[in-house]
């Protein structure tokens, strides 16, 4: 009996009224954080509530924090920080709408429904980056080289599959590699 006194003895005093609030409540069991989490909400709502009275306070020139002052503050602070729900009525309305809309119809198809093939990211895509500026004395000089933004393609073998390379001349120094095979002719 003193063990279980001496326990409770050094449990806050906040703690224990939430404690016998949850047990008034019919609730038997409960993990300790829900306490400590009852107790943070509690603390925060008060001091928000007080420093929202305070400002009414000095707005009508009061040196002291009187009720009507926390009245105005409380609702001041439900209407920001809670909200309440629609009403049943408003719920009712709002899911007669969204069902008047049908929904689409599933197609015949058996197996796995996928979305069209250019809207996956199913297909492997290289882009690989050239160095941009060479020192004068490493440039070769540049033989047939197109002037306008023009992309180059050529046929090129990547594990013994024939496939396309683009490079892109308008300087952005970019290559990027089909890895989709291309019918050899």
């Amino acid at each position: 009996m003193t063990a279980q006194k001496s326990e409770k003895s050094q449990v806050p005093i906040d703690a224990q009224i939430i404690e016998e609030m949850l047990r008034s409540m019919g609730i038997t069991s409960w993990e300790p954080r829900v306490v400590n989490q009852i107790m943070e909400l509690m603390h925060r709502y008060t001091s928000e509530v007080l420093r929202e009275a305070q400002v009414y306070s000095e707005y009508s020139s009061k040196s002291v924090v009187d009720v009507d002052d926390v009245r105005i503050a409380v609702r001041a602070v439900c209407a920001n920080s809670f909200t309440t729900p629609p009403t049943r009525e408003v719920l009712a309305h709002l899911a007669q709408v969204r069902n008047a809309v049908p929904l689409r119809a599933i197609s015949g198809r058996v197996g796995l429904r996928l979305p069209p093939e250019e809207f996956t990211l199913t297909q492997p895509g290289w882009q690989v980056r050239l160095p941009t500026k060479r020192k004068a004395s490493e440039q070769t000089p540049e033989v047939d080289q197109p002037k306008s933004n023009t992309v180059i393609k050529k046929p090129c073998l990547t594990d013994n599959k024939p496939t396309e390379m683009s490079v892109d001349t308008d300087g952005s120094n970019k290559v990027s590699f089909s890895l989709k095979p291309i019918n050899p002719k």
